[in-house]
């Protein structure tokens, strides 16, 4: 089948469509559509928006009870969530670097969990949950894909 003879190729242009500027083919054009964020890495992310609106609530209510010096102590103790928040915000847009430090503020979140535990403290307990939950999302096999995706 020559050049010319091919289906499609000697239509006579429709004025209403315009000339066809490419031949029919059976391939689709290339998408930079990004894949859909894997359900461990869009949890890891709620986990951190949540462990920041409870540091946020657990701040003002200190604050409340037991004064600045309370507010602050509560919001130094939550330093780890801070960062794991800042980090959640990226998730959607950058590559590894925002899982690895991720990774390493939810390990601390996990230490000061364990700390706040050890001092009494009853509410250690849902740091150090949340810091497990968020280590063991971005830990899997999906999420590391999902942060080595090429970047458009």
């Amino acid at each position: 089948m020559s050049y010319q003879n091919q289906p499609g190729w000697n239509v006579p242009p429709n004025p209403e469509q315009g000339t066809p500027l490419y031949p029919p083919g059976p391939y689709q054009p290339y998408s930079m559509a990004q894949p859909p964020m894997p359900g461990s890495v869009r949890a890891a992310r709620v986990l951190a928006y949540v462990a920041a609106g409870l540091v946020a609530l657990g701040t003002v209510v200190t604050g409340a009870v037991a004064g600045p010096a309370g507010a602050g102590a509560a919001l130094g103790s939550a330093i780890p969530v801070i960062g794991v928040f800042i980090c959640a915000l990226c998730f959607a847009r950058s590559g590894s670097g925002a899982r690895v430090t991720a990774i390493v503020f939810a390990s601390f979140m996990i230490l000061f969990g364990l700390g706040a535990l050890g001092r009494g403290i009853p509410a250690g307990i849902v740091q150090l949950g949340l810091g497990i939950a968020i280590v063991a999302a971005l830990s899997q096999r999906q999420s590391g894909d999902w942060f080595r995706r090429p970047q458009h």
